[in-house]
């Protein structure tokens, strides 16, 4: 430990004591034991910024903490105590996740109170962040799946928020984290929920001049779910509303390698399949995503055929 981590940390320990020792006085008179709660808060808050400076992030998550039990509780500012919930959930993030999700959980909960929706909403969003990338880490017993189904969950739930505050931008940000997630993360994927997703975020996209070139790839993506669903019915049908709801989708690159995909599972064609993903893929590149589901895509035709090899072999994903 430095010579400054020392000298904060020792400084965050006097400021601690001095807010514990504030609490422990008596008061008689309302206003007075008011101000006993606000100067042990703000010691308290003092403490907390000590140790951020000096790297001892759980001591100033817990400081934090106190300190808004105290706005909570005593106070009754839930302006205040979400701030130190946030501020606690931002320090904890990465040494405890669990304790950062329930300290965002906590000041998600006073911000919708307060109708604070879009700071909630950044809250709702950076949970369901911490679950994706920590995993089982994030919440104590739960496993992987688990995991993915809380990120999803709170990606929902910062989405709504967002449209709440008409925040559209960020509100589409979060529903395509749920259909990439449900889809390609979940056990068992929601692949039918993930292509309704991007059927309506395409939609949204073509009320506006400057988004509606991005509806022909939620459009593309929706069909893969269908397909990766089994569904070359509803593949097909999607296919069609597409076509009518956006007139450049059909000789767009997208739609173009869209009714290809349709047409080979259609015909039961995984040669033709794996040669419209080579060709798709040498203009516009395949991203993971894409690729896991064209796999399952091509790997049901062949199930279907007897058929060998797979899209993976036929794409260069270096």
């Amino acid at each position: 430990m430095s010579a400054l981590s020392k000298a904060q940390r020792t400084k965050g320990d006097v400021f601690y004591q001095e807010a514990e020792s504030t609490l422990k006085k008596s008061t008689w008179l309302a206003s007075s034991t008011e101000q006993k709660y606000e100067n042990a808060a703000e010691s308290f808050v003092k403490a907390a910024t000590a140790y951020k400076v000096g790297g001892c992030s759980d001591e100033a998550g817990a400081a934090y903490r106190r300190a808004a039990d105290l706005y909570k509780d005593k106070l009754k500012s839930l302006g205040e105590a979400s701030k130190c919930l946030s501020d606690a959930g931002a320090c904890l993030k990465k040494s405890n996740p669990a304790e950062a999700v329930g300290c965002y959980r906590s000041a998600v909960t006073l911000l919708c109170d307060a109708g604070r929706l879009n700071q909630a909403a950044k809250l709702s969003k950076e949970i369901a962040e911490i679950f994706e990338s920590d995993g089982a880490s994030a919440d104590e017993g739960e496993d992987g799946g688990t995991a993915i189904a809380a990120a999803i969950a709170s990606y929902q739930q910062a989405a709504e928020l967002f449209e709440m505050e008409q925040a559209k931008s960020q509100a589409s940000s979060c529903l395509q984290k749920v259909a990439e997630l449900s889809s390609g993360a979940l056990d068992p994927p929601e692949l039918l929920r993930a292509a309704e997703i991007y059927e309506g975020l395409g939609r949204q996209c073509l009320d506006s001049n400057l988004l509606k070139y991005n509806a022909k790839t939620h459009f593309l993506n929706g069909i893969l779910c269908h397909l990766a669903n089994g569904d070359s019915i509803g593949a097909s049908q999607a296919l069609a509303r597409f076509d009518s709801l956006d007139y450049t989708f059909a000789d767009s690159r997208e739609g173009k390698f869209a009714r290809q995909l349709v047409e080979c599972v259609e015909g039961f064609d995984p040669e033709g399949f794996a040669t419209a993903c080579f060709e798709y893929d040498r203009i516009s590149k395949l991203d993971p995503w894409k690729t896991s589901l064209l796999v399952k895509v091509k790997r049901s035709i062949e199930d279907s055929t007897g058929g060998g090899g797979g899209v993976e072999d036929d794409i260069d994903l270096t």
